[in-house]
């Protein structure tokens, strides 16, 4: 069933909401396929008798499916219109999830994780393209921050379904389910989801695909909010890639206790990102993005702090933890946002080009934390502050206004 894509403005205020809810709801297969099996890792590694660090590369082949998906599904939507990628996408995800819960070793995790993100990524990449292409550019920003909101919600609940269902149905359900998930999806893009584009004659050939990434990410539009969204970013990654180790391993908190130590960074994601979309509507969102950037800057310093002085043990790490997430979701919905109003030409690129900065750092950050066998917190919490300084030093070193 297709349907053709209506003016923004001829669009009912339900329809609207129905259409930003089906955004948001494409951008939580990443989200959910990394928060769902974290609680798990421990029990993989203990079932495929490997040590946690190479379970926790299933994380990096994860975040590097996400950056070739989205490299491919970008170009492609710009040439073919958005519709069928998403369609392909949904499907790669739950063939990619159904084969997680069979795998029998770490590198089979690893293929098959890949082959996962590979087709999720298209949901992340193509939301954001479609948002560009039926509403206004000046709304972009607040509706990526009201996306949010339903990306928010799975740091709420993925790791507490993770953690409740292992020791009831074990690891594998956790993809069963996400698999589920992705089918049920196809279903509801199917039947509600308009073409948004229809298409160009933009060329696929590999090197003019290299050189119409280049010509974007050399744009100092792009490159004086991304770069500094991928820094602060990376240290999110470091996070989610230590973090069950220390609350599980080195804290020796039940797997399935795991998600509380989630639950203030997703209401801080909430609530931020929410103050984001309230914030620029009447407010531009530069000083916005400037006063995050310093602040999850700060709490990653107190973060390594309370990490080397291991005062108030876990419970010490939790709010500087929360600080950082929390300022992540006015960080990346804002650079988001700001940087698509320059490239209505090429949304699809554009927006593909974000995800590659923002989980290509990732996957490198990932792999770096993987790579120590941390008995401590002080590798985690040191990246964390390394990267959260890095991002609020790019931005200051490229904060020149762009030319008009």
């Amino acid at each position: 069933m297709t349907h053709a894509a209506a003016p923004s403005d001829s669009f009912t205020r339900a329809r609207r909401i129905e259409l930003i809810a089906l955004f948001g709801l494409l951008t939580v297969f990443i989200p959910i396929g990394i928060d769902m099996y974290l609680p798990a890792l421990p029990t993989i590694a203990a079932e495929f008798g490997a040590p946690v660090s190479a379970i926790e590369h299933s994380l990096a082949a994860f975040f590097l499916g996400m950056c070739v998906g989205q490299a491919m599904f970008g170009p492609l939507s710009d040439r073919f219109g958005r519709r069928m990628p998403i369609l392909v996408g949904l499907a790669l995800y739950a063939v990619g999830a159904a084969g997680c819960a069979l795998a029998q070793g770490p590198l089979t995790l690893d293929a098959l994780r890949f082959l996962q993100a590979v087709g999720g990524c298209a949901g992340t990449v193509l939301a954001r393209a479609c948002v560009r292409d039926l509403f206004p550019p000046a709304q972009a920003a607040r509706i990526f921050a009201q996306m949010l909101l339903i990306l928010s919600v799975s740091p709420l609940f993925a790791p507490f379904v993770g953690g409740f269902l292992l020791p009831l149905t074990g690891w594998r359900s956790l993809f069963w389910l996400q698999a589920g998930a992705a089918l049920l999806t196809w279903v509801v893009v199917w039947k509600i989801l308009p073409e948004s584009h229809p298409g160009s004659d933009r060329r696929l050939h590999p090197f003019h695909v290299l050189a119409d990434y280049w010509a974007i990410a050399r744009d100092r539009h792009f490159y004086r909010l991304i770069v500094p969204a991928t820094f602060t970013g990376a240290g999110l990654y470091v996070f989610l890639t230590g973090w069950p180790n220390i609350v599980i391993g080195m804290y020796r908190v039940a797997p399935e206790y795991f998600g509380f130590t989630f639950v203030l960074n997703g209401i801080g994601l909430i609530v931020f990102s929410q103050g984001t979309a309230r914030w620029l509507k009447n407010h531009p969102g530069e000083p916005l993005f400037f006063a995050a950037l310093g602040v999850n800057a700060v709490a990653a310093c107190l973060a390594l702090l309370f990490g080397l002085t291991s005062w108030g043990g876990l419970v010490g790490l939790i709010p500087w933890i929360f600080v950082y997430c929390a300022m992540i979701g006015s960080i990346n919905a804002t650079a988001a946002g700001l940087t698509m109003q320059h490239f209505g030409h090429a949304a699809g690129m554009a927006s593909a080009l974000i995800g590659i900065f923002l989980y290509g750092g990732g996957f490198l950050a990932s792999l770096l934390m993987g790579a120590f066998n941390a008995q401590t917190p002080v590798p985690m919490t040191a990246l964390m502050c390394l990267f959260g300084l890095c991002g609020l030093g790019s931005y200051v070193l490229f904060r020149q206004p762009a030319p008009r």
